[in-house]
């Protein structure tokens, strides 16, 4: 399978401020939501992403409308049957390593399934180009956050 792009989590705790207190907040690449860079992909593109767990908690990552294929976990291939998920559990010192193929348009939230840390900040948007929205994060009379 073609890759036409590499990605890569690092989920971490670190002292961050979320709503203006300072926490420790759950975070993607050393960020928490909003300020988390989105990952950018074009339709058909093929995502390599890497996420790597640096923190001492399980986080099941799920990435809304799509599922990934596993490749690797800590460097091991994936053997047998190909392994298809919406959601898998990377657990402290983890390194999972899947593939996913950018085939539904939009903005799409992908976060950790614990939904205490999406609170605490470890949200990433994937994003196809050429798609964009009127709405931002946070604030609002929508109140708009990922919890």
């Amino acid at each position: 399978m073609r890759i036409d792009r590499p990605a890569q989590q690092r989920l971490e705790q670190h002292i961050r401020f979320l709503a203006g207190v300072p926490t420790l907040a759950q975070t993607v690449n050393g960020e928490v939501y909003p300020f988390v860079p989105a990952i950018e992909v074009s339709d058909g593109d093929v995502l390599r992403l890497t996420v790597v767990n640096r923190s001492g908690e399980t986080h099941p990552m799920h990435p809304h409308g799509h599922r990934v294929l596993v490749e690797s976990r800590n460097g091991e291939p994936a053997r047998g049957s190909p392994l298809w998920l919406d959601t898998f559990d990377v657990q402290p010192g983890e390194v999972w390593t899947v593939l996913l193929r950018a085939d539904n348009p939009g903005i799409w939230m992908a976060h950790c399934h614990n939904l205490e840390h999406a609170t605490q900040g470890m949200v990433v948007h994937l994003t196809y180009q050429g798609v964009s929205t009127p709405y931002a994060p946070g604030g609002g009379p929508a109140d708009n956050r990922p919890e």
